[in-house]
């Protein structure tokens, strides 16, 4: 028995730090958004929890997402896995995200590692009980084990649903450079000081009463967006060729290095696409789940 499920990509398409936590984490307020490109995990029942076929990923296995979320899982479960079961899944990833690009590639695939585990071995654990496992693997991956549009605070852990966007073309683009997150923070905290924003409540409020409406998406917002641009040039002429073909919306996604266009001319779309794709490591033209 063989099974596979999607890894969708995802993007933040508002993120708003709010102010330094007493745990050394930071406060935010974000919009995540489920994107209909991404990775496809496969598993099967094996002797030992194991990852083939994942050129593109770290080669330590205990360093994987994708290991640690069925170990932990396994971990968690231990008593519920028939002893005539196999007590292992060999993994074999389908890799298209491009790492460390704040797509949430990491996440999604350890989040379609706890489903495909749960349904291997029988567990019957529920959505609310996988985003649960997931937390201890990572802030992203309960994200990716509910709906695809859904309203993020805390660290980003405490979710919930969002209505659905206005349905744009959407054009995702990597750019060659890597933003470490921890870099990508330091700027931010030069950039801002101790002035973190309060626009996250009245954007909240709008999107939920006016989602569908694509005027609404010019007041998209990234904290981060200013102090990596500014950082890192190879992004800031990536976003400004997207911008040139007129879409709704321009912006870095997460702490980057991605960024997305949103268009709702698909022709116009793929022009753009085809315009940036040699400035790239990784471009699509996709949909909002």
């Amino acid at each position: 028995m063989t099974l596979s499920l999607p890894c969708p990509a995802k993007l933040n398409l508002f993120l708003e730090i709010r102010g330094r936590r007493a745990d050394g984490f930071h406060e935010l307020g974000t919009l995540f958004q489920a994107l209909d490109t991404g990775d496809t995990l496969s598993a099967e029942p094996w002797d030992t929890v194991e990852l083939a076929g994942a050129d593109g990923i770290t080669a330590a296995a205990a360093d994987n997402l994708i290991v640690r979320a069925a170990r932990l899982l396994r971990e968690r479960y231990a008593a519920q896995i028939p002893s005539a079961a196999p007590a292992g899944i060999r993994f074999t990833l389908e890799k298209r995200l491009p790492m460390g690009a704040g797509l949430g590639g990491g996440s999604s695939d350890a989040a379609a590692a706890l489903r495909l585990a749960n349904a291997i071995w029988g567990l019957g654990a529920s959505d609310e009980e996988l985003r649960d496992v997931g937390a201890g693997i990572g802030s992203d991956v309960p994200f990716f084990l509910g709906p695809p549009t859904a309203f993020a605070e805390g660290r980003g852990e405490i979710l919930s649903p969002a209505p659905s966007p206005y349905p744009f073309h959407v054009v995702v683009a990597t750019p060659e450079c890597h933003v470490d997150t921890a870099e990508a923070y330091r700027l931010l905290a030069q950039s801002l000081g101790r002035n973190y924003g309060g626009r996250w409540p009245g954007f909240r409020g709008r999107f939920e009463r006016d989602s569908q409406n694509p005027e609404l998406y010019a007041e998209l917002f990234n904290d981060f967006e200013g102090p990596v641009l500014a950082r890192f040039p190879e992004i800031r002429a990536l976003k400004e060729h997207l911008e040139a073909f007129g879409p709704d919306k321009a912006m870095l996604t997460g702490s980057g290095a991605s960024v997305f266009a949103l268009f709702r001319d698909e022709a116009r779309a793929r022009e753009c696409l085809t315009e940036i794709a040699a400035m790239c490591r990784f471009s699509a033209l996709t949909r909002f789940m």
